[in-house]
């Protein structure tokens, strides 16, 4: 083996470690289970730093720093390093388990099936299509829808294909790009498999997810209609430059995704209830399994040299991808720590003196605290960060009146609006790239009024549930 193949060999195991010490001590409260995740995890990137893009160094050596103030500003820094530590092996365990089952969707032609019936649909109904189908791709395949839809649009958006029309090309290639993205976007306001409901099932006090579950799917469903209403107003029918061309939409390929997701999902339910742990623990416990056998399904032969096939390609593509997330592992890891030691110099006691000196109504408060997050997301600081940070006030908020449900709904509402609109979020430079258009063209010109719009509308709806719940 050369150096390379040993240290992709070594950073694999290394994430391995992590997340099983995650669920371990998330089940069976071992102690020294988050510590052996958290020391994997400083290996692993301690393995890939040669590796890791700028952005997930500026962030890792950020928590580097808040790591050092802690030691020597904080009387008791030692364990909450540990606990900054084990909270940063968790989130990194659940994205990189969620991983898994991106690599398994990534070469299942149930995917690629229902990804070309999206792109194929007429204008008036493309958008929709796209929206939620990317909504729903992105339950299995979290980031990586943003390029597999988005390379059928950029191969099916060609020049021939709209008569020779530039203007019909690039409207195209924005109303297909924004619907993939907004669709991906509005996933996280409400999936239990997104790495921000884990994050504020944390981080809010009080909390009970199968209460949260059906509020924040009516609100994707809200925030997604109002993305079709705008697509709409900025393209009318009537605008229409070329013929239509009718297309017969094969539903059963959509249908099979939707049942897979269920049922992933309904497993992982249910592991939870079994171990009465959280929902994010049962996910990450069903998602390994759920993966190899998807990968399965996509061999042919006997069973056994089936599975065999199914071990190999598995654990092959394990090798490659889990090395291939370190830049979104320092980024993760990174602004979860940072945010759990930066909290730790705010005594919760302070923080709510400082709430109860502003003149304001708590449900007021818990709005501006939800545009907070956006807008410091806009200026580039993780919301991973700020939601962590924001842990300290949600329990002076609760103590005023506002229900857990109303907090969370908001933060998840925030966290899903400023995805379409931080010039340094994954989404926004993945979609760019695919487009081939700048950054601030994706997050200003394309969903600007789409996430101002859509924070007036969470504001309402926060406002209405503290009324009603």
């Amino acid at each position: 083996m050369t150096r390379t193949e040993i240290r992709a060999a070594l950073a694999t195991l290394a994430i391995i470690v992590v997340i099983n010490g995650a669920v371990a001590w998330a089940v069976f409260r071992w102690p020294w289970a988050t510590d052996a995740a958290g020391a994997a995890l400083l290996l692993y990137l301690a393995l890939e730093w040669p590796s890791i893009s700028r952005g997930g160094r500026k962030m890792a050596t950020a928590a580097l720093a808040a790591a050092l103030a802690a030691l020597v500003l904080l009387p008791q820094a030692v364990p909450v390093l540990r606990h900054g530590l084990a909270e940063a092996a968790f989130i990194v365990g659940l994205f990189t388990t969620l991983g898994m089952l991106r690599d398994s969707a990534q070469s299942s032609r149930l995917i690629r099936r229902c990804g070309e019936q999206m792109v194929r649909q007429r204008p008036g109904r493309r958008y929709a299509a796209l929206s939620l189908g990317s909504h729903l791709i992105s339950l299995v395949l979290n980031f990586g829808v943003l390029a597999l839809l988005g390379v059928m649009v950029a191969k099916g958006n060609t020049l021939s294909a709209a008569n020779g029309d530039e203007i019909v090309k690039g409207i195209r290639k924005r109303r297909m790009m924004t619907a993939v993205m907004r669709g991906f976007a509005m996933m996280t306001v409400w999936s239990p498999l997104a790495v921000s409901f884990t994050v504020i099932e944390q981080a809010v006090p009080g909390l009970v997810w199968w209460r949260l579950l059906p509020l924040q799917v009516t609100l994707s469903l809200i925030l997604m209609g109002w993305g079709w209403a705008l697509d709409r107003m900025d393209f009318p029918p009537h605008t229409r430059r070329l013929p239509h061309h009718p297309h017969r939409t094969d539903f059963r390929p959509i249908l099979s995704l939707t049942a897979l997701v269920a049922a992933i999902v309904a497993g992982a339910v249910a592991m939870a209830e079994v171990l009465d742990a959280r929902l994010v623990v049962g996910a990450m416990i069903v998602v390994p399994p759920s993966a190899a056998i998807w990968l399965y399904r996509q061999q042919s032969g006997p069973p056994r040299p089936r599975a065999a096939l199914t071990a190999r390609l598995f654990l092959r593509r394990l090798g490659v991808s889990l090395p291939n997330f370190r830049s979104e592992v320092a980024m993760l890891g990174g602004a979860m720590f940072l945010g759990v030691v930066v909290a730790a110099f705010v005594a919760p006691e302070d923080m709510a003196r400082a709430i109860a000196l502003i003149p304001l109504p708590p449900i007021a408060l818990a709005v501006l605290i939800a545009w907070g997050v956006m807008a410091a997301a806009h200026a580039g600081i993780s919301q991973l960060v700020t939601v962590t940070l924001a842990g300290s006030a949600l329990g002076s908020l609760a103590q005023a009146g506002i229900s857990p449900q109303v907090m969370a709904s908001g933060l998840l509402g925030a966290w899903a609006l400023s995805i379409c609109t931080t010039p340094v979020g994954a989404a926004v430079m993945s979609v760019a790239r695919v487009a081939e258009v700048p950054v601030k063209v994706v997050s200003r010109t394309w969903n600007r009024r789409f996430v101002l719009v859509g924070a007036l509308l969470l504001a309402v709806w926060m406002v209405i549930l503290s009324l009603v719940l």
